[in-house]
């Protein structure tokens, strides 16, 4: 598609989830290498791990408007078709940088008959600490999440019963999370809150647009009070505060910077740059390789910051478009020739093809 179909603001956040990202672990290993290293700033840095949460509202809100615009549309979903197009555009990259791990740990004897379990995305149920491919846990929500939401859209009878499994989905894991006393659990059932988030998003813009021109006008507030709210935490974390703002707060600034997408036309053509944009379409490449990108850096022992953080950017900005252009491109291109696409209604904008998904 072109790229005027795309939503400018989206790409922004895709871009600032990406990079959030890759800075939390480019700190987070710099800080590892070097032991004595204690700054504030490495304490800051790790708040980026959050971009995740914004990957999963940006997923939902996503997958949320294509699903709901087909059933209102068609009055049913086509889950096989969606679950076509889904596997067809996550699959190929992931099983790329799976098998290159996988054979590198066979060429150093650490393979074991459980990392099988890798190619079924149950990894975040099956070990307790992943001992390989540690980002993997996202993208298993995701898959399953992929499982689930399709199926669910199409058998609930009613907007009244999409919005109350919605909010049951959001407010579950957030209440198991507080009783287990486990804010970053990676198992699907005390995650998928943030994706369910984006979901219920995408149904009220659809469903409901009274109650989302209302929620069009609070969201720039909470997004500043939210924001307000992560410098707070950036500067407590900056003094040693161990402290964290909940999870879930994360998944609610996320949702009001998404909704922005849909203000105006300024946030739906114009809220980016050509270098975010180009973040934006990669970033899927980009978490599938940082790490290894990482690992490359860590055998430099640079003892500088931005020296290490360069080098881990560049060889994984490098690998991600070499991922892109030879195995994601191609195949996103093989998807939309074989597999039917629902019309999609312009105001949504096109699919993404650079979410984390």
């Amino acid at each position: 598609m072109s790229g005027s179909t795309r939503n400018a603001w989206l790409d922004t956040l895709r871009a600032v989830a990406i990079i959030s990202v890759l800075i939390c672990h480019i700190a987070s290993s710099f800080q590892q290498l070097q032991s004595g290293v204690n700054s504030g700033w490495f304490s800051v840095a790790g708040i980026g791990g959050y971009g995740v949460d914004l990957f999963f509202v940006l997923s939902g809100w996503l997958l949320g408007c294509l699903l709901l615009h087909e059933k209102q549309v068609k009055n049913t979903i086509d889950v096989k078709r969606f679950w076509n197009r889904r596997w067809l555009r996550t699959i190929p990259a992931y099983l790329v940088i799976l098998l290159m791990t996988l054979g590198q740990r066979l060429i150093q004897g650490k393979w074991e008959s459980s990392d099988a379990l890798y190619f079924f995305f149950i990894q975040n149920y099956a070990f307790e600490t992943l001992p390989f491919f540690g980002i993997s846990w996202s993208l298993c929500i995701e898959e399953q999440f992929y499982l689930l939401i399709a199926p669910l859209l199409l058998l609930l009878p009613n907007r009244a019963w999409i919005s109350s499994v919605l909010v049951f989905l959001i407010a579950a894991p957030a209440t198991g999370r507080w009783l287990l006393d486990d804010p970053n659990s990676w198992v699907t059932h005390l995650r998928i809150d943030g994706c369910a988030l984006g979901v219920l998003l995408s149904h009220i813009f659809i469903n409901y647009p009274a109650i989302w021109k209302r929620i069009t006008h609070l969201a720039p507030y909470g997004a500043g009070i939210g924001m307000a709210a992560i410098t707070m935490e950036m500067w407590r974390r900056f003094q040693g505060d161990e402290g964290s703002l909940p999870l879930l707060a994360y998944s609610l600034i996320s949702g009001c910077l998404v909704i922005q997408s849909q203000a105006n036309s300024f946030w739906k053509l114009s809220a980016t740059f050509p270098i975010l944009q180009y973040f934006a379409s990669r970033s899927y490449s980009l978490y599938l390789v940082h790490i290894e990108g990482i690992a490359i850096a860590r055998r430099i022992d640079s003892d500088n910051f931005p020296v290490y953080c360069l080098i881990a950017l560049s060889i994984s900005v490098l690998a991600a478009e070499l991922l892109f252009r030879f195995v994601e491109k191609p195949w996103m291109e093989f998807r939309d020739r074989k597999v039917n696409k629902i019309q999609i209604n312009p105001k949504l904008g096109e699919e993404s093809r650079g979410q984390l998904t």
